[in-house]
């Protein structure tokens, strides 16, 4: 019997205290630091006094049957309307900062990943 239980505990992954520290950040860079703070409020390259307003028309060809957006037959209405969990700059590759995640937890291999969500009635502080 122990020698069942030693096989076991061989096949098992790791535990998260085996893996080193774990980084809590607000954002994720394979190389490196990330350029933005935690608390920034807009990517070096957006003009956050930019005027607002007007109107924009996309043209689309084709159709749609489904205003559901990961329907496994017909063609899906672009609604625009996903948020992702994480955000790119386009002055930084690799990079990747939280949209809708507060946080981002992870430990040095990278071999788990823990999300910590905002709360879903603030509105997104970041302008991408």
């Amino acid at each position: 019997m122990p020698v069942f239980v030693m096989l076991l505990a061989l096949c098992l992954p790791a535990p998260v205290w085996a893996q080193g520290a774990v980084i809590i950040s607000h954002a994720i860079a394979m190389h490196g630091e990330p350029k933005y703070a935690a608390d920034f409020r807009h990517f070096d390259y957006v003009n956050p006094n930019a005027p607002k307003g007007g109107t924009i028309r996309v043209a689309d060809q084709g159709t749609f049957d489904s205003f559901h957006g990961f329907v496994p037959k017909g063609n899906a209405a672009a609604t625009g309307s996903v948020e992702t969990l994480l955000t790119s700059s386009a002055d930084e590759p690799f990079t990747e900062y939280g949209l809708i995640a507060e946080t981002i937890e992870y430990p040095e291999d990278r071999s788990w990943v823990i999300f910590k969500q905002t709360d879903h009635r603030r509105r997104c502080r970041v302008v991408v």
